[in-house]
């Protein structure tokens, strides 16, 4: 996301954009939920889910994200902190453009956390997904020796997002 808005001239004609982490997977169902926004967002941005935080995964409006160029640059790690310093930051970060777009909405303040996207009295999606679904086993994704992530489903997008952060027993557990 830092390097479309650092080159916005390489992005010209882009109207939207679907940010994903490296750490999901996608299925054959993708392509046709995620063009189905084609025709425009209802907002500056759709978040995967409200149901919990989306990891700033989601849809965004090209314009909108040009416009808070400085808010996603600020996201950078400039400092050269750690790994793990890095995310333990990221965390508070989280879902941040989201926010944004929430705050400037012309039709009020929307719910952040909710289990429904069709909100009924805005009469418009305020997410992708309404649903999200959290395997009971975690998974090894890069290898036997790797971090274990809990992998969490997004039926209606066809996403899977394997996490390796997550709270437990109250306890947030973040690992590389």
């Amino acid at each position: 996301m830092v390097h479309i808005v650092e080159n916005p001239e390489r992005f010209r004609g882009v109207a939207q954009w679907f940010y994903l982490h490296d750490t999901v997977s996608v299925g054959a169902g993708f392509w046709s939920n995620a063009t189905f926004w084609c025709g425009g967002l209802p907002a500056c941005a759709l978040p995967l889910t409200r149901w919990m935080p989306s990891s700033s995964m989601g849809l965004y409006d090209a314009s909108f994200l040009n416009a808070h160029a400085a808010d996603v640059v600020a996201l950078k790690n400039v400092r050269n902190a750690t790994a793990m310093r890095w995310k333990q930051r990221g965390m508070g970060w989280e879902d941040k453009l989201f926010k944004l777009c929430d705050a400037t909405s012309r039709d009020g303040p929307i719910r952040r956390f909710t289990r429904r996207c069709q909100n009924t009295t805005l009469r418009r999606p305020t997410c992708i997904c309404s649903l999200a679904q959290l395997d009971e086993t975690l998974v090894r994704v890069y290898g036997a020796h790797s971090t274990p992530r809990q992998a969490l489903r997004f039926p209606c997008a066809d996403v899977v997002k394997f996490k390796a952060n997550w709270a437990r027993n109250r306890t947030l557990v973040i690992a590389p």
